[in-house]
Order: C-alpha cells, then sequence, then structure tokens
C-alpha cells in the first residue's frame, strides 16, 4: 500500500510550493516549510490548518474553506499534468511485487478528482494498480488507518499482518501503524527527511521505493 505523492508520484517540495504560492496570492503570508509537516493529511484538512496556521479567523467556516479547496484542486491538478512524474522505478517496484503475487494499492490525502488525473497523467488508471483510496472515500482519512481497512475490505485482506504501508511523512508511518501493517516503511527521499521521519513509528526507513520489493520478498 503506498502512498502517492513523495512516494510513488515525484514530489521534493513542489506540492508545498504550489500551495505556499496559493495562499501568497490571497494576501496569506506562509513559507513552503509550513506546508511540510502537513503532508499526507486529507486536502481540506490541510487548508483548514494551513489557514488556522496563516492566521485565517474564518479556518473552520467551511463556506470559506471549500473554494480555498477547490482552487487547490485546481492548481494541483494543472501542476501534475505540466510536471507529474513517476518516482524513478515506480513501475518497476509495481511489477515485482504483482509478480509476487500481491497487489498495488495506492493511498492518498488528496481528494478522488486530485489523484484520478495524477493516474491519468501517469497512464497507471486500470493497468497495473489493483485499488487507489483517497480521501474522498473514508470518514478519517490519515493519520487514521481507516484507508487501510478500506483497502483490504476492497480487496478481501482479512489481516493487516499482510500488509504493507510505504509512504513519506508522519501521518503515513501513523497510519500504517494504529492500522497493525506488518511492514510499515517509511521513504526519506520525499517531502520528509531521515530525521523528520524517525520519531514516529517504523519497521524500515530506506531512501525510496526501489528498496521495497527487496524488503518484502526478504
Amino acid at each position: 500500500m503506498f502512498d502517492m505523492a513523495g512516494t510513488t508520484v515525484f514530489d521534493r517540495g513542489d506540492v508545498a510550493r504550489v500551495m505556499s504560492k496559493q495562499f501568497a496570492d490571497r494576501g496569506l503570508d506562509l513559507s513552503q516549510g509550513r506546508f511540510t509537516p502537513l503532508m499526507g493529511m486529507a486536502l481540506p484538512l490541510q487548508v483548514r490548518q494551513a489557514l488556522k496556521r496563516a492566521g485565517d479567523p474564518q479556518w473552520e467556516v467551511k463556506e470559506h474553506v471549500d473554494p480555498i479547496v477547490a482552487d487547490l484542486e485546481d492548481r494541483l491538478i494543472a501542476h501534475f499534468e505540466e510536471k507529474g512524474g513517476e518516482v524513478p522505478g515506480a513501475m518497476k517496484v509495481f511489477d515485482q511485487i504483482k509478480k509476487n503475487g500481491a497487489y498495488v494499492v495506492l493511498d492518498t490525502g488528496y481528494t478522488r478528482r486530485v489523484a484520478d488525473a495524477i493516474l491519468e497523467k501517469l497512464k497507471w488508471k486500470g493497468g497495473i494498480i489493483d485499488y487507489v483510496v483517497t480521501s474522498s472515500e473514508v470518514n478519517r482519512p490519515k493519520p487514521a488507518p481507516e484507508m487501510v481497512w478500506q483497502a483490504m475490505k476492497a480487496l478481501a485482506v482479512d489481516n493487516p499482518l499482510h500488509v504493507a504501508k510505504v509512504g513519506d511523512t508522519p501521518n503515513d508511518l501513523i497510519m500504517g501503524h494504529t492500522g497493525g501493517c506488518a511492514w510499515n516503511i517509511g521513504v526519506t527521499e520525499g517531502t520528509h527527511t531521515l530525521e523528520a521521519l524517525m520519531p514516529f513509528p517504523h519497521t524500515h526507513l530506506v531512501p525510496n521505493i526501489n528498496h521495497i520489493a527487496e524488503i518484502l520478498m526478504d
């Protein structure tokens, strides 16, 4: 079960830059680095938390937040359509996992609309990916474990000890841990460094997903 942006979809701070630019366009000064800890959360929650950090008094008002989320969706789709690409080696890793009889699942804090645009761009839709779960499909997205359970239910996997969770944020590692995943693997070449991920529960920390197959097949 792989996170998307930063883990399988290339992101080295690009999404945080898009969000920082959006806020600047609204007259809200919030640096790129202030967005990084929000990565992995559901997109609407990211926006609310960012608005709170920027001192917007309406950060909890749905009618205020929803148009900002919709605008951010548009900006992210435009970004990924122009510059989106897979993390080098991602498709090879997926293929190795499939050949060993496992499912390939993607999860993301993005909405279904943004996730589908990325899948279309990378030509991952209807191909090697068995299931994709987004924040739109669960009541409590990352760091809660509901996306793990949703994917298990969809694929008739009855025990999280058969599940590996892979991601590049603390929210991914917390989700994998609370979901009871046997492998809970952080990658450190995404949005968070090794030092940033070390304090959070994990079974492995690796530079990128090209190390995943050897861990799972060990």
